[in-house]
């Protein structure tokens, strides 16, 4: 079995960003996302809310509906570079680079878009990524994600799902993160580390005798 240093991606390795929050005003100043996406995107969110769904927001990627797939990935490159790298944590690339120093296979595990998540596995050095899979039809995007969100239970789901395939043992394998939303993922490890953590994330660490540390 092998052992992993599992690192969640927003104000975890990315310090005080949010990825996707950054691609979104990068994507409409280059007029990619329009203010009718925008509009459809916000329309998408109040209509799951007064569904009582509201937890629908973090799934919602209306704004990319119809998005052609090889465009977005080569701004999601472009946007990377210019103005999401700047902004990472040099002290996460450190705990990576000595964890993989030490033996531990590197996963991203992110709620962020897969053609993000894909930069950052490049750029760090990661042996797997896992983001949140877009839905393509035909070369174009639907709006939608495709299988499992990156998010929540989700991750659990997920990195249950990858621990069966590469046979990993958790219970010497770490995992950073820093919202309290990840708490479940986060006590799948015997190694949970809270990054930078908002206050429910540090208080429950604080009880549980958890490692805190600031990237």
């Amino acid at each position: 079995m092998i052992k992993a240093a599992i690192f969640d991606i927003d104000h975890t390795i990315l310090k005080r960003h949010s990825s996707e929050r950054v691609f979104i005003k990068y994507l409409h100043k280059k007029g990619i996302v329009t203010t009718r996406d925008i509009i459809r995107f916000v329309s998408t969110f109040l209509t799951k809310l007064f569904s009582l769904n509201g937890i629908y927001i973090k799934k919602n990627k209306s704004y990319l509906k119809g998005k052609d797939e090889r465009v977005l990935e080569a701004e999601a490159a472009r946007c990377f570079q210019n103005e999401i790298r700047p902004h990472i944590s040099a002290e996460a690339l450190k705990e990576i680079k000595r964890m993989k120093d030490s033996g531990y296979t590197i996963v991203l595990l992110s709620g962020t878009l897969d053609v993000l998540v894909k930069q950052f596995k490049d750029y760090c050095k990661a042996d797997v990524a896992i983001g949140t899979n877009l839905e393509r039809v035909d070369g174009r995007l639907t709006g939608e994600i495709q299988s499992t969100h990156a998010y929540g239970q989700g991750k659990v789901k997920l990195l249950e799902d990858l621990g069966i395939q590469m046979k990993i043992n958790f219970k010497d394998s770490y995992a950073y993160a820093d919202h309290f939303s990840d708490i479940k993922f986060l006590n799948m490890v015997g190694n949970p580390v809270a990054v930078n953590p908002h206050p429910g994330l540090r208080l429950y660490a604080k009880i549980n005798g958890w490692t805190v540390v600031n990237f």
